[in-house]
């Protein structure tokens, strides 16, 4: 039986020096990208910056205890009726944390935000809605931010108003 020698033609073999050209020259172009998108078009970085220069939120008030709805609040915004208020924080925007009442479930305060915040001229931009949770981004002129419902069996429900500028 004659031995047939197969010879190679280099298919699926490349030399190792061509496969380091080819990762190197895409890893600077994907250098380049990154670096173009991210610094050159925002100004660049300024190494000379103090980092105090840079923004940094500031929180002005924190309630937790006996919490109150902080002073920037707006006075337009639908509050459900009994509601308590558990938590609140304001920094460049606000979080608002209540609870309603005992007893009253999303079939009681979801239908309330619906129709109050488009009475107060509150614009719903999107939802999302389960048996647990209701969310709705919302905006009015130029604020914007989020109303969040949700109940849980073992947890009392909870209403989060989140708002801010709009930028």
């Amino acid at each position: 039986m004659a031995e047939e020698k197969m010879e190679s033609k280099g298919y699926g073999k490349k030399p190792i020096w061509k496969l380091v050209l080819v990762y190197l020259v895409v890893g600077l172009v994907v250098y380049g990208l990154i670096y173009y998108f991210v610094y050159a078009k925002k100004g660049g970085y300024d190494y000379n910056a103090s980092p105090s220069s840079y923004a940094t939120p500031t929180v002005e008030t924190v309630n937790v205890e006996g919490a109150q709805l902080p002073d920037t609040f707006p006075k337009d915004f639908p509050i459900y009726p009994g509601a308590k208020i558990v938590s609140s924080v304001s920094t460049n925007g606000l979080l608002v944390t209540f609870t309603p009442p005992d007893g009253h479930g999303l079939n009681n305060v979801v239908p309330f935000y619906k129709s109050e915040l488009e009475t107060s001229g509150w614009n719903i931009t999107s939802s999302f809605d389960s048996d647990t949770i209701q969310t709705w981004a919302i905006s009015k002129g130029t604020m914007e931010g989020s109303v969040s419902i949700t109940t849980f069996e073992k947890d009392p429900m909870t209403i989060e108003v989140a708002l801010g500028e709009k930028k």
